[in-house]
């Protein structure tokens, strides 16, 4: 049987990755499950993943060396595009940090074991975050909610079946959000409740100004929806305006309305119908853009940033992209 696929990214954290590296050879002899690690190096410069954390652990695997920093999401979606030529029985997507545990995978591909079931996601049962962090993800997530009627409650650690490897890894929208391109590509879905764990070894990368991109970004996956309530939202300006250039013109007939205070009242009312409906269209544009790629191209483009892989056990060599 063919094994599972674990895609994981790593940036400078090499530390972290080494552990990581114990802890899934642990539940490999715990789960009787054979994994086959592919991380990927986001350009690491000080702190690289090394090949030996893989030899040391007893895992196989291989490691997918960037030509430059391409950022979290993109990196995940390459990894993928590596794990669905390689046909696994399953791909685990995690985090190399700790936080997503590796004890949790067995649970994960139970549930994916379901033949109504193309994802398995990790939902946090248990959460660390500070009391801040969890306001501004509480506002958050019901401005995502309004913005594209859509509802995130995941992250990145998940398991995907070969149906659902194949969809994520040909669609563009992974690398620019992948819990996101999951709730696009209307996966059957099965949340299982997991508790976050606690870093191996240094600090987070991630800082206030990384997560509220990280949160626009799930929002441009759903970039349709989110246009089309734009769209309706301009409708209803528009209906609002006339109401009011109407009621001005009705005030100004009856002797109610100072000097200029109709022409102001228009004036405003109208720019900002206009202001409305030329974001509208700029964003249209934007979001048209970039949307052409089949699968298959969107696989090669990903791989494309590969410089070299480096790989364990007899396949152990140096390839160059």
């Amino acid at each position: 049987m063919s094994p599972v696929a674990i895609v994981t990214p790593v940036y400078e954290d090499q530390e972290s990755f080494a552990e990581l590296c114990r802890q899934l050879a642990s539940v490999e002899r715990e789960a009787g499950v054979k994994f086959h690690i592919i991380a990927v190096d986001d350009g690491s410069l000080g702190a690289p993943p090394r090949m030996t954390a893989l030899s040391e652990a007893g895992v196989g695997g291989e490691i997918l060396r960037l030509a430059r920093n391409v950022g979290h999401q993109a990196a995940i979606a390459i990894g993928l595009a590596r794990a669905y030529a390689l046909k696994p029985q399953a791909c685990i997507v995690m985090d190399s940090d700790g936080e997503d545990t590796p004890q949790a995978i067995p649970q994960l591909l139970h549930a994916l074991k379901g033949a109504t079931i193309d994802v398995a996601v990790a939902e946090r049962a248990k959460r660390s975050e500070t009391f801040t962090f969890r306001a501004f993800y509480a506002i958050y997530k019901r401005l995502f909610k309004v913005a594209t009627g859509q509802t995130l409650r995941f992250g990145n650690f998940m398991a995907l079946s070969p149906i659902a490897l194949e969809r994520l890894s040909g669609m563009y929208e992974t690398s620019t959000h992948v819990a996101a391109a999951v709730v696009k590509a209307k996966l059957r879905r099965s949340d299982v409740p997991t508790d976050r764990g606690v870093r191996y070894a240094g600090s987070s990368k991630m800082n206030f100004p990384s997560l509220v991109l990280h949160g626009m970004r799930a929002v441009m996956v759903f970039s349709d929806l989110v246009l089309t309530r734009m769209a309706l939202a301009l409708v209803a300006m528009a209906a609002v305006v006339v109401v009011v250039v109407l009621g001005a013109f009705a005030a100004k007939l009856l002797g109610a309305a100072t000097p200029g205070w109709v022409t102001i009242v228009t004036g405003f009312a109208l720019s900002l119908f206009l202001q409305t409906g030329l974001f509208t269209m700029i964003t249209l544009i934007v979001s048209s853009l970039g949307r052409v790629d089949t699968p298959p191209k969107v696989r090669e483009r990903a791989l494309e940033y590969v410089a070299r892989t480096e790989r364990t056990g007899a396949d152990a060599q140096v390839l160059r992209a």
